[in-house]
Protein backbone atom coordinates (compact mmCIF):
# COMPACT_ATOMS: atom_id res chain seq x y z
CA UNK A 1 0.00 0.00 0.00
CA UNK A 2 2.34 2.51 0.98
CA UNK A 3 5.08 1.39 -1.53
CA UNK A 4 2.21 1.92 -4.31
CA UNK A 5 1.54 5.05 -3.16
CA UNK A 6 5.17 6.36 -2.17
CA UNK A 7 5.60 8.66 -5.07
CA UNK A 8 2.26 10.58 -4.28
CA UNK A 9 2.41 10.40 -0.47
CA UNK A 10 6.39 12.24 -0.95
CA UNK A 11 4.45 14.82 -2.93
CA UNK A 12 2.05 15.95 -0.69
CA UNK A 13 4.43 15.94 2.75
CA UNK A 14 6.71 17.50 0.48
CA UNK A 15 4.03 20.30 -0.54
CA UNK A 16 3.40 20.35 3.29
CA UNK A 17 6.90 20.64 4.92
CA UNK A 18 7.84 23.37 2.44
CA UNK A 19 4.83 25.66 2.16
CA UNK A 20 4.20 25.81 6.22
CA UNK A 21 8.13 26.61 6.53
CA UNK A 22 8.46 29.29 4.26
CA UNK A 23 5.14 30.97 4.32
CA UNK A 24 3.95 30.94 8.01
CA UNK A 25 7.35 30.48 10.04
CA UNK A 26 7.99 29.34 13.74
CA UNK A 27 7.54 33.02 14.93
CA UNK A 28 4.15 32.18 16.72
CA UNK A 29 2.79 29.17 18.96
CA UNK A 30 0.00 28.34 16.13
CA UNK A 31 2.67 28.03 13.94
CA UNK A 32 5.41 26.46 15.21
CA UNK A 33 2.52 23.38 15.97
CA UNK A 34 1.52 22.89 12.28
CA UNK A 35 5.03 23.03 10.81
CA UNK A 36 6.18 20.15 13.67
CA UNK A 37 2.77 18.12 13.39
CA UNK A 38 3.93 18.20 9.03
CA UNK A 39 7.28 17.40 10.49
CA UNK A 40 6.32 14.20 12.73
CA UNK A 41 4.39 12.69 9.81
CA UNK A 42 6.77 13.59 7.37
CA UNK A 43 9.40 11.96 10.00
CA UNK A 44 6.83 8.41 10.69
CA UNK A 45 7.15 8.17 6.40
CA UNK A 46 10.02 8.78 6.01
CA UNK A 47 11.28 6.23 8.66
CA UNK A 48 9.03 3.86 6.61
CA UNK A 49 10.75 4.13 3.37
CA UNK A 50 14.14 3.77 5.27
CA UNK A 51 13.14 0.57 7.34
CA UNK A 52 12.07 -0.54 3.62
CA UNK A 53 15.50 0.26 2.14
CA UNK A 54 18.23 0.02 4.57
CA UNK A 55 20.54 0.17 1.96
CA UNK A 56 19.25 3.17 0.60
CA UNK A 57 19.17 5.00 3.46
CA UNK A 58 22.72 3.93 4.64
CA UNK A 59 23.89 5.57 1.69
CA UNK A 60 21.50 8.75 2.20
CA UNK A 61 23.56 9.85 5.54
CA UNK A 62 26.99 8.36 5.10
CA UNK A 63 28.22 10.95 2.35
CA UNK A 64 29.55 14.22 2.05
CA UNK A 65 26.13 16.09 2.07
CA UNK A 66 25.56 14.94 5.87
CA UNK A 67 28.88 15.13 6.73
CA UNK A 68 28.56 18.98 5.84
CA UNK A 69 25.78 19.63 8.04
CA UNK A 70 26.58 18.38 10.69
CA UNK A 71 30.48 20.20 10.56
CA UNK A 72 28.30 23.74 9.66
CA UNK A 73 25.76 23.20 12.62
CA UNK A 74 28.41 21.75 15.03
CA UNK A 75 30.62 25.19 14.26
CA UNK A 76 27.31 27.41 14.33
CA UNK A 77 26.35 25.92 18.08
CA UNK A 78 29.40 26.61 19.30
CA UNK A 79 29.08 29.71 18.55
CA UNK A 80 25.95 30.62 18.86
CA UNK A 81 24.94 29.01 22.37
CA UNK A 82 27.84 29.43 24.04
CA UNK A 83 28.36 32.83 22.57
CA UNK A 84 31.84 32.65 21.39
CA UNK A 85 33.51 36.11 20.89
CA UNK A 86 30.56 37.98 21.56
CA UNK A 87 27.07 37.09 22.81
CA UNK A 88 24.44 38.58 20.09
CA UNK A 89 21.68 36.52 21.91
CA UNK A 90 20.21 35.57 18.75
CA UNK A 91 20.60 31.49 18.76
CA UNK A 92 18.39 29.43 19.31
CA UNK A 93 18.34 25.84 19.46
CA UNK A 94 14.67 25.21 18.99
CA UNK A 95 14.61 27.38 15.69
CA UNK A 96 17.82 25.82 14.66
CA UNK A 97 15.72 22.28 14.68
CA UNK A 98 13.02 23.39 13.27
CA UNK A 99 15.21 24.65 10.43
CA UNK A 100 17.50 22.06 9.65
CA UNK A 101 14.67 19.47 10.35
CA UNK A 102 12.05 20.25 7.35
CA UNK A 103 15.18 20.87 5.11
CA UNK A 104 16.33 17.43 6.33
CA UNK A 105 13.14 15.49 5.68
CA UNK A 106 13.17 16.70 2.07
CA UNK A 107 16.13 15.46 1.44
CA UNK A 108 14.97 12.42 2.41
CA UNK A 109 12.53 11.73 0.93
CA UNK A 110 13.56 13.38 -2.02
CA UNK A 111 16.44 10.62 -1.77
CA UNK A 112 13.90 7.70 -1.75
CA UNK A 113 12.40 9.00 -5.06
CA UNK A 114 15.03 9.74 -7.18
CA UNK A 115 13.72 7.74 -10.05
CA UNK A 116 10.93 9.93 -10.62
CA UNK A 117 12.62 12.98 -8.91
CA UNK A 118 11.86 15.70 -11.55
CA UNK A 119 7.90 15.14 -11.63
CA UNK A 120 8.13 15.05 -8.04
CA UNK A 121 10.18 18.39 -7.63
CA UNK A 122 7.71 19.95 -10.92
CA UNK A 123 4.36 18.52 -9.21
CA UNK A 124 5.44 20.13 -5.55
CA UNK A 125 6.71 23.49 -7.24
CA UNK A 126 3.82 23.95 -9.09
CA UNK A 127 1.35 23.57 -5.87
CA UNK A 128 3.43 25.36 -3.68
CA UNK A 129 3.98 28.81 -6.30
CA UNK A 130 0.17 28.32 -6.20
CA UNK A 131 -0.20 28.26 -2.62
CA UNK A 132 2.27 30.88 -2.10
CA UNK A 133 0.62 33.50 -4.15
CA UNK A 134 -2.51 32.89 -2.79
CA UNK A 135 -1.06 33.01 0.80
CA UNK A 136 0.48 36.50 0.09
CA UNK A 137 -2.79 37.69 -2.04
CA UNK A 138 -4.49 37.39 1.22
CA UNK A 139 -2.49 38.22 3.45
CA UNK A 140 -0.02 41.40 1.91
CA UNK A 141 -2.60 44.81 2.44
CA UNK A 142 -0.46 46.22 -0.28
CA UNK A 143 -2.63 44.32 -2.84
CA UNK A 144 -5.62 46.78 -2.17
CA UNK A 145 -3.03 49.61 -2.89
CA UNK A 146 -1.62 48.20 -5.60
CA UNK A 147 -5.31 47.54 -7.37
CA UNK A 148 -6.03 51.15 -7.12
CA UNK A 149 -2.64 52.09 -8.99
CA UNK A 150 -0.34 52.90 -6.65
CA UNK A 151 3.00 50.42 -7.33
CA UNK A 152 4.62 48.38 -4.56
CA UNK A 153 6.58 45.17 -4.44
CA UNK A 154 4.48 42.44 -3.46
CA UNK A 155 5.17 39.30 -1.76
CA UNK A 156 5.16 39.19 2.13
CA UNK A 157 3.46 36.39 3.57
CA UNK A 158 3.20 35.64 7.40
CA UNK A 159 7.06 33.39 7.46
CA UNK A 160 8.64 35.59 4.90
CA UNK A 161 9.55 39.06 3.41
CA UNK A 162 9.06 39.65 -0.22
CA UNK A 163 12.92 38.47 -1.16
CA UNK A 164 11.89 35.53 0.55
CA UNK A 165 8.90 34.63 -1.58
CA UNK A 166 10.48 35.88 -4.82
CA UNK A 167 13.47 33.34 -3.62
CA UNK A 168 11.18 30.70 -3.07
CA UNK A 169 9.17 31.35 -6.34
CA UNK A 170 12.57 30.91 -8.28
CA UNK A 171 13.55 27.56 -6.54
CA UNK A 172 10.30 26.29 -6.73
CA UNK A 173 10.41 27.38 -10.64
CA UNK A 174 14.06 25.72 -11.51
CA UNK A 175 12.12 22.17 -11.92
CA UNK A 176 9.09 23.12 -14.06
CA UNK A 177 11.32 25.23 -16.48
CA UNK A 178 12.70 21.88 -17.04
CA UNK A 179 10.17 19.96 -17.24
CA UNK A 180 8.59 22.88 -20.16
CA UNK A 181 11.55 23.55 -21.69
CA UNK A 182 13.34 20.83 -22.43
CA UNK A 183 11.25 17.77 -21.70
CA UNK A 184 8.09 19.50 -23.29
CA UNK A 185 5.37 18.89 -20.84
CA UNK A 186 3.89 22.70 -21.17
CA UNK A 187 -0.16 22.24 -20.83
CA UNK A 188 1.15 20.38 -17.20
CA UNK A 189 2.96 23.49 -15.74
CA UNK A 190 2.38 26.28 -18.12
CA UNK A 191 0.23 27.85 -15.51
CA UNK A 192 2.12 27.54 -12.48
CA UNK A 193 5.77 28.77 -13.83
CA UNK A 194 3.31 31.73 -15.09
CA UNK A 195 2.20 32.66 -11.81
CA UNK A 196 5.88 31.80 -10.78
CA UNK A 197 7.43 34.14 -13.07
CA UNK A 198 4.69 37.05 -12.54
CA UNK A 199 5.54 36.75 -8.45
CA UNK A 200 9.22 37.16 -8.69
CA UNK A 201 8.56 40.20 -10.94
CA UNK A 202 6.02 41.50 -8.44
CA UNK A 203 8.44 40.73 -5.56
CA UNK A 204 11.35 42.77 -7.23
CA UNK A 205 14.14 41.38 -5.67
CA UNK A 206 17.35 41.31 -7.46
CA UNK A 207 18.53 38.04 -6.27
CA UNK A 208 15.12 36.34 -7.92
CA UNK A 209 14.80 38.24 -10.67
CA UNK A 210 18.50 37.72 -12.66
CA UNK A 211 18.38 33.84 -11.62
CA UNK A 212 14.99 33.88 -13.65
CA UNK A 213 17.11 35.17 -16.79
CA UNK A 214 19.80 33.04 -16.32
CA UNK A 215 18.38 29.55 -15.92
CA UNK A 216 15.84 30.61 -18.74
CA UNK A 217 18.85 30.63 -20.62
CA UNK A 218 20.20 27.46 -19.21
CA UNK A 219 17.69 25.35 -19.84
CA UNK A 220 17.25 26.88 -23.11
CA UNK A 221 20.66 25.93 -24.32
CA UNK A 222 20.28 22.63 -22.67
CA UNK A 223 16.93 21.83 -25.15
CA UNK A 224 19.51 22.26 -28.24
CA UNK A 225 19.89 19.01 -29.86
CA UNK A 226 22.11 20.31 -32.15
CA UNK A 227 23.58 23.82 -34.03
CA UNK A 228 20.70 25.05 -35.69
CA UNK A 229 18.38 24.92 -33.02
CA UNK A 230 21.25 25.92 -30.40
CA UNK A 231 21.50 29.29 -32.47
CA UNK A 232 18.00 29.43 -32.88
CA UNK A 233 17.80 29.45 -28.79
CA UNK A 234 20.46 31.56 -27.90
CA UNK A 235 18.46 34.44 -30.66
CA UNK A 236 15.65 33.68 -28.48
CA UNK A 237 17.44 34.44 -25.30
CA UNK A 238 18.70 37.47 -26.51
CA UNK A 239 15.31 38.67 -27.88
CA UNK A 240 13.57 37.77 -24.72
CA UNK A 241 16.52 39.47 -22.39
CA UNK A 242 16.33 42.84 -24.73
CA UNK A 243 12.47 43.19 -24.24
CA UNK A 244 12.50 41.89 -20.63
CA UNK A 245 15.35 45.11 -19.88
CA UNK A 246 12.87 47.50 -21.86
CA UNK A 247 9.88 45.98 -20.08
CA UNK A 248 11.61 46.66 -17.16
CA UNK A 249 13.16 50.44 -17.45
CA UNK A 250 9.53 51.62 -19.49
CA UNK A 251 6.57 49.82 -17.78
CA UNK A 252 5.78 51.91 -15.02
CA UNK A 253 4.83 48.87 -12.42
CA UNK A 254 7.81 47.17 -13.59
CA UNK A 255 10.05 50.48 -13.56
CA UNK A 256 9.16 50.83 -9.88
CA UNK A 257 9.29 47.55 -8.59
CA UNK A 258 12.33 46.89 -10.65
CA UNK A 259 13.85 48.71 -12.81
CA UNK A 260 14.40 51.92 -10.21
CA UNK A 261 16.45 49.72 -8.20
CA UNK A 262 18.82 48.90 -10.84
CA UNK A 263 19.00 52.21 -11.86
CA UNK A 264 19.74 52.62 -7.84
CA UNK A 265 22.40 49.48 -8.21
CA UNK A 266 24.53 51.77 -10.58
CA UNK A 267 23.77 55.10 -8.70
CA UNK A 268 24.97 54.14 -5.56
CA UNK A 269 28.19 51.82 -6.66
CA UNK A 270 31.21 54.10 -6.12
CA UNK A 271 30.02 56.85 -3.90
CA UNK A 272 30.64 57.54 -0.28
CA UNK A 273 27.56 59.50 0.03
CA UNK A 274 25.07 56.71 1.76
CA UNK A 275 21.46 56.67 0.90
CA UNK A 276 20.48 55.50 4.33
CA UNK A 277 16.80 55.62 3.18
CA UNK A 278 17.38 52.96 0.30
CA UNK A 279 18.51 49.04 0.37
CA UNK A 280 21.14 49.44 -2.13
CA UNK A 281 22.82 52.77 0.06
CA UNK A 282 22.45 50.46 3.22
CA UNK A 283 24.30 47.97 1.88
CA UNK A 284 27.24 49.88 0.23
CA UNK A 285 27.53 51.64 4.06
CA UNK A 286 27.34 47.86 5.23
CA UNK A 287 30.17 46.90 2.79
CA UNK A 288 32.49 50.09 3.88
CA UNK A 289 32.11 48.91 7.54
CA UNK A 290 32.36 45.58 6.95
CA UNK A 291 35.68 46.83 5.45
CA UNK A 292 37.07 48.57 8.36
CA UNK A 293 36.54 46.01 10.85
CA UNK A 294 36.62 42.44 9.35
CA UNK A 295 40.30 42.78 9.51
CA UNK A 296 40.30 43.02 13.60
CA UNK A 297 39.24 39.05 13.46
CA UNK A 298 39.88 37.40 10.40
CA UNK A 299 40.42 34.05 10.88
CA UNK A 300 37.64 33.37 13.57
CA UNK A 301 35.58 36.04 13.14
CA UNK A 302 33.49 38.78 15.87
CA UNK A 303 30.92 36.06 16.84
CA UNK A 304 27.81 34.81 15.88
CA UNK A 305 25.45 37.57 14.16
CA UNK A 306 27.99 40.27 15.65
CA UNK A 307 27.59 42.83 13.14
CA UNK A 308 23.91 44.07 14.02
CA UNK A 309 25.05 44.39 17.52
CA UNK A 310 28.32 46.83 17.03
CA UNK A 311 27.98 50.67 16.54
CA UNK A 312 28.53 50.99 13.29
CA UNK A 313 26.01 49.02 12.20
CA UNK A 314 23.62 51.59 12.99
CA UNK A 315 22.68 51.85 9.04
CA UNK A 316 19.50 51.71 8.50
CA UNK A 317 17.91 55.78 8.90
CA UNK A 318 14.19 56.25 9.55
CA UNK A 319 12.14 59.32 11.07
CA UNK A 320 10.14 58.55 14.13
CA UNK A 321 7.73 61.70 15.41
CA UNK A 322 9.66 63.74 12.78
CA UNK A 323 13.23 62.76 14.46
CA UNK A 324 15.48 61.65 11.94
CA UNK A 325 16.92 58.24 13.54
CA UNK A 326 19.31 54.96 12.68
CA UNK A 327 18.89 51.26 13.62
CA UNK A 328 21.39 48.61 13.68
CA UNK A 329 21.18 46.25 10.56
CA UNK A 330 22.40 43.09 9.54
CA UNK A 331 24.56 42.91 6.62
CA UNK A 332 22.76 41.13 4.41
CA UNK A 333 25.25 39.16 2.32
CA UNK A 334 25.73 35.57 2.88
CA UNK A 335 29.55 35.84 2.38
CA UNK A 336 29.67 38.67 4.80
CA UNK A 337 27.91 37.66 7.26
CA UNK A 338 29.88 34.24 7.41
CA UNK A 339 33.26 35.72 7.60
CA UNK A 340 32.22 38.34 9.96
CA UNK A 341 30.61 35.98 12.06
CA UNK A 342 33.25 33.07 11.92
CA UNK A 343 35.93 34.61 9.81
CA UNK A 344 37.78 32.45 7.11
CA UNK A 345 36.95 29.18 9.19
CA UNK A 346 33.39 29.26 9.03
CA UNK A 347 33.33 30.44 5.33
CA UNK A 348 35.30 27.18 4.28
CA UNK A 349 33.11 25.57 6.95
CA UNK A 350 30.11 26.58 4.68
CA UNK A 351 31.47 26.58 1.39
CA UNK A 352 33.65 23.67 0.89
CA UNK A 353 30.38 22.05 -0.14
CA UNK A 354 28.61 23.85 -2.71
CA UNK A 355 31.89 24.48 -3.92
CA UNK A 356 32.29 20.60 -4.10
CA UNK A 357 29.00 20.17 -5.57
CA UNK A 358 29.82 22.89 -8.76
CA UNK A 359 32.91 20.59 -9.42
CA UNK A 360 30.88 17.50 -9.81
CA UNK A 361 27.95 18.75 -11.29
CA UNK A 362 29.91 20.60 -13.68
CA UNK A 363 31.65 17.32 -15.27
CA UNK A 364 28.57 15.54 -15.20
CA UNK A 365 27.20 14.72 -19.38
CA UNK A 366 25.07 16.91 -20.20
CA UNK A 367 21.51 15.61 -19.16
CA UNK A 368 18.56 16.62 -16.28
CA UNK A 369 21.45 16.80 -13.12
CA UNK A 370 23.85 18.90 -15.22
CA UNK A 371 21.03 21.53 -15.89
CA UNK A 372 18.97 21.75 -12.29
CA UNK A 373 22.48 21.04 -10.72
CA UNK A 374 23.78 24.34 -12.28
CA UNK A 375 20.59 26.57 -12.10
CA UNK A 376 20.59 25.90 -8.62
CA UNK A 377 24.04 26.73 -7.51
CA UNK A 378 23.72 29.49 -9.93
CA UNK A 379 20.35 30.72 -7.90
CA UNK A 380 21.97 30.31 -4.77
CA UNK A 381 25.40 32.43 -5.42
CA UNK A 382 22.57 35.41 -6.23
CA UNK A 383 20.40 34.94 -3.79
CA UNK A 384 23.22 35.06 -1.10
CA UNK A 385 24.68 38.07 -2.39
CA UNK A 386 21.33 39.47 -1.23
CA UNK A 387 20.27 37.96 1.98
CA UNK A 388 22.14 36.34 4.86
CA UNK A 389 20.80 32.54 4.80
CA UNK A 390 23.05 30.09 6.40
CA UNK A 391 20.90 30.33 10.29
CA UNK A 392 16.99 32.07 9.26
CA UNK A 393 16.50 29.96 6.28
CA UNK A 394 15.35 26.37 5.21
CA UNK A 395 16.03 26.72 1.64
CA UNK A 396 20.18 26.83 1.53
CA UNK A 397 20.08 23.25 3.22
CA UNK A 398 17.22 21.92 1.16
CA UNK A 399 18.74 22.99 -1.90
CA UNK A 400 22.32 21.78 -1.37
CA UNK A 401 20.76 18.78 -0.75
CA UNK A 402 18.66 18.54 -3.65
CA UNK A 403 21.48 19.16 -5.48
CA UNK A 404 23.66 16.36 -3.89
CA UNK A 405 21.24 13.99 -4.73
CA UNK A 406 20.89 15.42 -8.15
CA UNK A 407 25.08 14.39 -8.29
CA UNK A 408 23.76 10.90 -7.13
CA UNK A 409 21.26 10.16 -10.05
CA UNK A 410 23.85 11.15 -12.22
CA UNK A 411 26.67 8.57 -10.99
CA UNK A 412 23.89 5.84 -10.84
CA UNK A 413 23.26 6.81 -14.37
Amino acid sequence: MIEKNKTLITKILLILVIYFRCNWGIVTKPTLGINLLVDVIAFAFAAILCWSNKKDFKESILNPAILWLILFQGLQFVYGHFGLFFDAKMYSMQYTIMTVLPALLAYELLWHNRDCLIEVLSDVGGIVILATFITNVCYDRLWLDALHGEFYRLGEVPGGTVIDTGNLYILMLIPMMYSILVERKVKRYIFQAIVGSVGILLAGSKSSVGPLIVVFAIMMIGASKDKKTMRRNIAIIAAVGVAGLVAIMVVPILYEVIGSRIVELFTQTGTTDYDLHTSTGQRMAVLAAFKAHFPESPIFGHGFYAFKSMPYSQLEEYVEDGVVMYRNIQTHMNFMELLFSFGFVGLICYYWFPIWETIKITVCKKGMSKLLGLSFLITFLSIDLGLDMFYKYMTPIYTYLLVYILIKKSSEK
